[in-house]
């Protein structure tokens, strides 16, 4: 007859618990070697040599005598309840034997008892560790438990630190990729304040609005063509619209900005409109001058950053008097491609691309000025 959780007992292998250092069978000692199988001989006994004479004869069990069974008598039924009863009474005498000797005898004799399947057991206590056999915190345990790590503190030298420490990184507002396709990107917020410039269209300034708010920057727009505007800030944020704001009257704005969110300050204004005020720590001011001219060109002296969007050939020239460009980048400011965008500032100028992304694409359009 088979139990309820018969299924669970024969479907644990015999080698459960083993290793290939330790294989099934005798239990073996580190030290002394494997523990004797089978019934202990007197003699050699585990824990040292035992004299003949101490050890008791061993018990031995009545016969058992089967009563003759007659011709007409049934095959089955009495004889094998006959042996059935004798072979009970045998095994509780030998159990009662087994009881009431000395422990010695119990030792030696208990191996008898055991099952033939399964190998005795060392009379002394097991071996304190058995390599593959994991318990409940150790490593390899039928819990698949790991011990806790202990992460302790180490010494180098400066040198070795310095080997150690990480190359530098561009960081900043991304502005796109330059012929080696390696990032190009500007500190529009710091400390101090920052002034940019940008030569060209309205969807140029959102580009760079965009990639702010990206950075987590609160975006203030001053404009005196607010329907260009209209929609930006919850089409780019959605419920967080609130950081974009944009303005058609003349309330300051913000004073300052913080580290954890700066200010981006964007003057969409007519090319004679009053000058803007001094922005103050954490803030970036990017005027937009849709137009190049004589009267618009000191604020590409006064800025820290010009960013050009392809120009026509008066402007081309106006800006390189302002900027003092060499010719060859001056008449590069009249062929350049939609997606390319020219910074000047810091002793040098560089020439990009873009790089939109489909998200900026789908909110912004094709590039354009």
């Amino acid at each position: 007859m088979t139990g309820p959780g018969d299924e669970r007992r024969t479907a644990v292998p015999a080698t459960f618990g083993t290793s290939p250092d330790q294989p099934a069978g005798p239990y073996r000692d580190p030290v002394g070697g494997p523990y004797p199988q089978g019934p202990a001989v007197a003699g050699r006994y585990p824990g040292g040599a035992v004299a003949s004479a101490a050890v008791p004869p061993p018990v031995t069990a009545p016969p058992v005598t089967a009563p003759p069974v007659g011709t007409d008598a049934p095959v089955l039924g009495t004889s094998r309840t006959r042996v059935d009863a004798d072979a009970d009474a045998t095994g509780v005498a030998a159990a009662t034997a087994l009881a009431t000797a000395d422990p010695l005898t119990r030792a030696l004799a208990s191996p008898l008892a055991a099952p033939e399947s399964h190998p005795s057991a060392p009379p002394g206590p097991p071996p304190a560790h058995l390599p593959g056999v994991g318990d409940a915190s150790g490593r390899g345990g039928p819990s698949g438990r790991l011990p806790r790590l202990r992460i302790g503190t180490h010494a180098v030298s400066p040198a070795a630190l310095a080997r150690l420490s990480p190359s530098p990184l561009p960081a900043g507002l991304v502005l796109g990729a330059d012929r080696r396709r390696a990032a190009v990107t500007i500190r529009l917020f710091r400390p101090e304040p920052t002034r940019v410039v940008l030569v060209g269209g309205v969807w140029a300034g959102q580009l760079v609005a965009f990639r702010a708010l990206a950075l987590g920057a609160r975006v203030v727009v001053v404009t005196a063509d607010p329907t260009t505007w209209t929609g930006f800030g919850p089409a780019a944020l959605g419920r967080a619209a609130d950081r974009v704001e944009v303005r058609v009257d003349g309330r300051p704005v913000p004073a300052a900005g913080t580290a954890g969110q700066p200010t981006l300050i964007v003057r969409d204004l007519p090319p004679h409109a009053p000058g803007s005020t001094i922005p103050g720590p954490w803030q970036a001011e990017l005027t937009v001058l849709r137009r190049l001219d004589a009267g618009t060109a000191p604020a590409l002296r006064d800025s820290d950053l010009c960013v050009l969007q392809r120009l026509s050939a008066d402007e081309s020239v106006t800006a390189q008097q302002a900027l003092r460009l060499p010719p060859d980048s001056g008449r590069f400011l009249r062929v350049m491609a939609d997606d390319m965008l020219a910074l000047v500032g810091g002793g040098a100028d560089r020439h990009l691309w873009i790089s939109q992304t489909p998200v900026e694409q789908h909110l912004l359009g094709v590039p354009r000025r």
